[in-house]
């Protein structure tokens, strides 16, 4: 669905054609476009998914634009963004060859709970490490932070968008764990959401048509009372519609908030 059709199915929602509706497109698309603004930000629901994605470091750079489609960092993983001799020296690696992992795995392989024991002693050791860098989700900006800058004097060798190598003064990647809108993709990252037909969100359509309601209760209030042909006044809805249109609003804030997130599947066993 279009924003153009959208706009047409929230007319008929109050009305149109039956009854004339005094509002713009561009009022009706104003309002769109600030439900779907709203939609991305804070929508960690059932609208959106967890997802892991790797985001390339800038030597000196402490703020990275990311997809439109992301609305929650939950965490990162700093570990294998370096190359070379340094991994030899991390956590993970040093309990590695000192053989505390060998108890947690059989002779015949790992089972499920193993598997959960060495996530929670993983877990549990982090506690205790430092990490690399501290950093802060900013919602409206959509950026990520993180302190200190990446150090300079790191080359990297990358692949750009038209397949060419090129090499960049990067120390590396870091994983990024984040809920992102169901759908999108982070393949186009100036856009983000090439592959969303966000305008199909009944969300989306409520709150819009919610924000209509309380812009048209405005312009018919200003028409409330005045004489018509043989002095017979007119009456119109202004203060219904701004009433109902702000009740809608607060419940669809509400639903919004109490959206829970989706995890994944779950785990099946046999």
């Amino acid at each position: 669905m279009t924003k153009v059709e959208l706009s047409e199915k929230i007319k008929r929602r109050l009305g149109y054609p039956m009854v004339k509706v005094e509002l713009d497109e561009s009022q009706i698309i104003d309002q769109i476009d600030y439900a779907r603004a709203k939609w991305i930000k804070w929508a960690v629901g059932n609208s959106t998914q967890e997802v892991f994605f790797t985001m390339l470091l800038s030597a000196g750079q402490n703020f990275y634009d990311l997809p439109v489609g992301v609305t929650e960092v939950i965490g990162y993983e700093a570990t294998g963004t370096s190359s070379g001799i340094n991994t030899l020296f991390t956590v993970d690696n040093y309990l590695y060859n000192q053989g505390m992992y060998q108890a947690l795995y059989s002779t015949s392989g790992y089972t499920l709970l193993s598997y959960h024991i060495a996530r929670d002693f993983l877990d549990t050791v982090r506690r205790y490490t430092p990490d690399k860098y501290n950093w802060k989700y900013h919602r409206y900006t959509n950026q990520l932070e993180i302190h200190p800058a990446p150090s300079t004097g790191n080359s990297l060798t990358i692949t750009n968008d038209d397949g060419k190598s090129v090499t960049v003064d990067s120390p590396g990647y870091i994983l990024l764990r984040s809920f992102m809108i169901e759908g999108s993709t982070y393949d186009n990252w100036s856009s983000g959401d090439s592959d969303t037909n966000q305008y199909e969100s009944l969300w989306i359509l409520d709150y819009s048509s919610a924000l209509c309601k309380i812009i048209l209760g405005t312009i018919r209030n200003k028409f409330a009372n005045f004489g018509s042909i043989g002095n017979v006044g007119i009456s119109l809805d202004g203060t219904d519609m701004i009433s109902e249109g702000k009740e809608e609003r607060e419940r669809l804030d509400e639903a919004l908030k109490l959206e829970e997130p989706f995890l994944g599947l779950g785990i099946t066993l046999g």
